[in-house]
């Protein structure tokens, strides 16, 4: 079974950010080499695997309800976001309560790899959208009424 249009791009776009998110990967490892060794190189690849796992949930979310109605889209995308800002937050809480933790990691390394890995991502979102074939003009729906606006 073939997917929908909706879906088919969402799946493009989700391979796109993939794509440049291992590009960024590179460039992160090869930063946190330079920034402090071995130590700079794992701190780089946490940063860089949070940055993926921020976006990769959020364009899973989009790729699962492509074909559902706007607002049961911009429901689950809003949750979605929410889920994963609390998961951040408390991760960043865990890194001021343990800070054995924090200790083990360089911070510029880590920072680093977040930063590439979200850079990354965009940049194969932007290079994969501009590929994508968006209609402009849709057929009309018949099963769609669609009542005029007051004022208009």
């Amino acid at each position: 079974m073939t997917p929908s249009p909706n879906r088919a791009r969402a799946t493009r776009l989700f391979v796109g950010g993939l794509l440049g998110w291992h590009g960024g990967l590179a460039l992160a490892a090869i930063a946190g080499i330079l920034i402090s060794g071995t130590v700079g190189l794992f701190s780089s690849l946490i940063g860089a695997a949070l940055a993926v796992a921020f976006y990769a949930i959020g364009q899973g979310v989009q790729m699962q309800y492509a074909d559902a109605p706007p607002k049961t889209l911009r429901a689950a995308s809003i949750l979605s976001y929410v889920v994963r800002v609390t998961l951040l937050g408390a991760l960043l809480y865990a890194s001021t309560t343990w800070t054995a933790l924090m200790a083990a990691l360089d911070t510029r390394g880590l920072f680093a790899g977040v930063v590439l890995g979200v850079v990354g991502w965009l940049t194969g979102l932007v290079l994969m959208s501009r590929k994508l074939r968006v209609p402009v003009f849709d057929a009309p729906d018949p099963g769609r009424y669609d009542p005029p606006v007051q004022g208009c």
